[in-house]
């Protein structure tokens, strides 16, 4: 079967991970450019042309139909298999899937990346603002953690595109803020973890789980030594009396 489309991605970005598992369950071929190089190839003017933001992942049909933003490419693949189901079969199903979408990505993964980025050093570290992020992941990690008490899957009976985002943000998470005092308490989070990235289609995809013990942590930087100075003290100047 032909490509439907190509998609720039790269290994470790999570969305590019959840197109490639809906192309995978859809049975839609996509070819992946395994030169591509980013930072480098989405800056170049050919790129641009097509992606004037630069971002990935990206898309590019067979048809000529561009598209970036991985939610966005995540359904419009989904869309080329209607079949398997991944978008739902009614539209309050459509809309329940949107919904732990949208719920993941703006209160768990966006807590996941500020606090990287606070821990890193990437924005000013700030206290309050360490402890503010990670209590609002955990009201909607809480949240997603009671949903699956009763369930398998996020909707319905067979996996959508809901668990497959839903996977791969928590695959990050788990890697970064959700150690292992905090898993304790998260189940079913785990177990649905644990079955989406084991399915025989999907493993290779989404790849190892890495579960940290300790949720990242700022180090403060360490303080110079004040340099010693190296010059030995001036000797004070001998006084001679004078003579009678």
């Amino acid at each position: 079967m032909a490509p439907a489309g190509t998609l720039w991605t790269v290994p470790v970005q999570h969305s590019g991970k959840v197109i490639k598992a809906t192309a995978a369950l859809g049975g839609v071929t996509i070819e992946i450019p395994t030169s591509y190089e980013h930072f480098v190839d989405n800056e170049k003017p050919e790129f641009l042309a097509k992606f004037p933001h630069g971002k990935i992942p990206a898309w590019e049909g067979a048809d000529g139909f561009k598209l970036f933003e991985g939610v966005a490419i995540a359904r419009y693949v989904a869309s080329l298999a209607p079949n398997a189901g991944l978008l739902g079969h009614t539209s309050e199903e459509v809309a329940l899937i949107g919904q732990w979408i949208h719920l993941v990505e703006t209160e768990i993964d966006n807590y996941t990346n500020f606090t990287r980025d606070l821990c890193s050093g990437t924005i000013p570290y700030n206290k309050p603002a360490h402890t503010l992020f990670l209590e609002r992941q955990l009201r909607a990690v809480n949240t997603v953690e009671q949903h699956l008490s009763t369930r398998t899957f996020f909707v319905g009976e067979r996996i959508t595109l809901a668990d497959l985002y839903v996977a791969a943000l928590i695959q990050k998470a788990v890697a970064t803020t959700l150690d292992a005092a905090a898993r304790t308490k998260l189940p079913n989070l785990v177990r649905h973890l644990e079955t989406i990235v084991n399915q025989p289609t999907l493993k290779e995809i989404y790849g190892p789980v890495q579960y940290v013990e300790k949720g990242i942590q700022f180090t403060p930087p360490k303080k110079e030594k004040e340099a010693k100075s190296a010059a030995a003290p001036t000797p004070k100047a001998e006084v001679r009396g004078k003579g009678a």
